[in-house]
């Protein structure tokens, strides 16, 4: 059974409440890919192999793969300008327009797009949270508050 994206980003705070939202946000990213990988997992049947395991040669053994290519973004094929996307109550993916409080990883995954690769079509900062703007400073309340309770607990 996987998890729901709430139990993972509650766990990932609750371990790292005292890290900068970016950092949570990226520990949030792995936790989720990971979930993922784990539920494609359980959802091999049986008798078959996961993809993963079905080529248990070793790195050096392996034949040379090329990987699909990835499909190539412009800014014209933009749907959403990338300064009009991050709003008071939500944030619009750019590439599709679907207005979310939070952009993640497996949106982006949807697109075959990587994270990173989306801020820097869209021009933004490496640091810029893909989150709503209400959803960035409830973040920083929560955060602010869990590391002053670990100050008073520590002293």
């Amino acid at each position: 059974m996987a998890l729901n994206d709430k139990d993972i980003f509650n766990a990932v705070f609750a371990r790292f409440s005292d890290q900068p939202i970016e950092f949570i946000m990226e520990q949030y990213e792995k936790a989720r890919k990971l979930n993922i990988e784990i539920e494609n997992r359980q959802q091999t049947p049986a008798g078959e192999q996961a993809p993963a395991e079905k080529n248990a040669e070793t790195p050096a053994e392996a034949p040379a793969v090329e990987a699909a290519p990835k499909k190539k973004y412009t800014k014209r094929m933009l749907k959403v300008k990338p300064e009009e996307a991050i709003q008071e109550d939500y944030i619009a993916c750019c590439i599709c327009g679907e207005q979310k409080k939070v952009l993640t990883s497996a949106h982006f995954a949807k697109h075959d797009i990587t994270v990173e690769g989306y801020k820097k079509l869209c021009g933004y900062d490496a640091k810029q949270p893909l989150m709503s703007k209400k959803r960035e400073e409830f973040s920083k309340v929560i955060i602010a508050r869990a590391q002053a309770a670990r100050k008073a607990k520590m002293q």
